[in-house]
């Protein structure tokens, strides 16, 4: 067996290095799309007088950090002594943590809307680029933030997987469900019930679907939390067509139970009936999916409400002109969301809760959906068809978290990679499809 080097010595003085080469491609594309001059055009910055960063240096700081897997702000030191970042940023070092950290707490509200609607006219160009013309889907959830320390805004909430009441956030966030780009985000104190004013945060979401989406042609899914009348209503003025996941309350079940089912599946029946939900003032459609108790685990009996040979699995809400079993597929299809939600706190390192200041974590929230809405549009835009599916976690992986050096040659700029990097064709197609994106100006 051959032995490996035992000892070493250190030499100081390298430059160039970095352990994230593949994000010098992420960086081709922002300025591809043209991303700074767009930012410094559209974008009214709160005052930061600050003599080295311009505001739009900050942001994008932010954003390379979060999009490189970070986490929280105090990681960024790393990027201090990195030798390709900064530079490719046009910044003569890395910012410090209390300068990325005070750039959020000069946002108030104002300043964050407009942040916001400069966001909502860039997801507009992306939605044509992507193909969203004519069909829509809207998807919202909410999820529960755990803090620690006293954060501005947060209130006791529960926490379900705990089990117990503990200081929170209960962000709402929302996206669509085609094109996987978000719609919008609003943080909240951890002690609202997710459809308390959830439907002023749901009308603005839909006005930012595309005028060539009509609203005959939208569709809503949302879990049982948003199971509310002063949801449905609105959603019925509008004729917008929705699936909601109704409380199995006592009456509900009982015409679960005595609803006409029929198998569109082996092991699964699904049914429809009319039914007016307590103070509402008007007669809905129900669907009910159930399967015989024989296959269903005991596990999942226990979980579900059982009656006799059935367990029934859910009960939706709908207005939506679909065959009952059509009903149940559209809102499986909902699993995205969840998806999503699951991304943003371990991926995006939602959790990491920034600052004290409302506002600033306000912004580092819209902050994530920037680097997700860019992520998503450089996964569609730049990549070839093969790896498209690469979620960010296997991006990191496979691309972003390349070490390289960065050597100058005359006029030209090379990134030296590992001899045994598996994918060295994917890098040139990559970078041909950067830089054939055309620019938001």
């Amino acid at each position: 067996m051959r032995k490996g080097p035992r000892t070493f010595q250190f030499l100081v003085g390298a430059k160039g290095l970095t352990r994230f080469g593949g994000l010098s491609l992420l960086h081709q594309f922002c300025n591809s799309l043209g991303l700074r001059r767009f930012l410094q055009t559209y974008v009214p910055w709160p005052r930061y007088l600050h003599r080295s960063y311009h505001p739009v240096d900050l942001f994008l700081a932010h954003l390379f950090a979060i999009v490189a897997g970070l986490g929280r702000i105090e990681n960024t030191q790393s990027l201090l002594h990195n030798g390709l970042i900064p530079p490719i940023l046009g910044l003569p070092d890395f910012p410090h943590r209390d300068t990325l950290r005070t750039f959020l707490w000069r946002f108030d509200s104002q300043t964050l809307r407009s942040l916001e609607a400069v966001h909502d006219r860039f997801r507009t160009e992306l939605f044509q680029r992507l193909g969203l013309r004519y069909d829509a889907i809207v998807d919202a959830d909410t999820t529960a933030l755990i803090t620690y320390g006293s954060q501005e805004g947060v209130a006791l909430g529960y926490i379900p997987k705990r089990r117990h009441r503990q200081g929170s956030y209960a962000p709402i966030l929302a996206s669509e469900g085609h094109s996987g780009l978000s719609l919008g985000a609003q943080l909240r104190a951890g002690n609202v019930h997710a459809a308390t004013g959830s439907w002023p945060f749901l009308a603005a979401q839909l006005d930012k679907l595309p005028r060539t989406v009509a609203a005959s042609r939208t569709r809503v899914r949302l879990d049982g939390a948003f199971y509310d009348q002063e949801i449905v209503q609105p959603l019925d003025g509008k004729r917008v067509g929705y699936c909601i996941v109704a409380h199995m309350t006592q009456p509900l079940k009982d015409r679960m139970v005595a609803a006409s089912y029929h198998e569109f599946r082996e092991g699964w029946e699904a049914a429809e009936f009319p039914y007016t939900p307590f103070h509402w003032q008007q007669t809905h459609r129900f669907v009910a999916v159930r399967r015989p108790v024989t296959h269903e685990p005991l596990e999942r009996q226990q979980q579900l409400f059982t009656f006799k040979r059935y367990t029934y699995h859910r009960a939706l809400v709908t207005n939506l002109a679909l065959t009952s079993e059509a009903v149940y597929r559209c809102y499986g299809n909902r699993a995205f969301q969840e998806l999503l939600l699951r991304e943003f706190k371990h991926a995006y390192h939602l959790a990491a809760i920034p600052t004290r200041s409302f506002w600033a974590n306000a912004t580092y929230l819209e902050l994530i959906l920037w680097a997700y809405d860019i992520v998503l549009a450089f996964q569609r835009l730049c990549l070839p068809p093969e790896v498209q599916h690469w979620n960010v976690g296997t991006l990191r992986r496979e691309l972003w978290w390349l070490p390289a050096e960065w050597v100058r040659r005359g006029n030209r700029n090379y990134l030296r990679i590992p001899a045994k990097y598996p994918h060295p064709d994917l890098l040139g197609r990559i970078q041909r499809a950067a830089s054939r994106v055309k620019p938001l100006l």
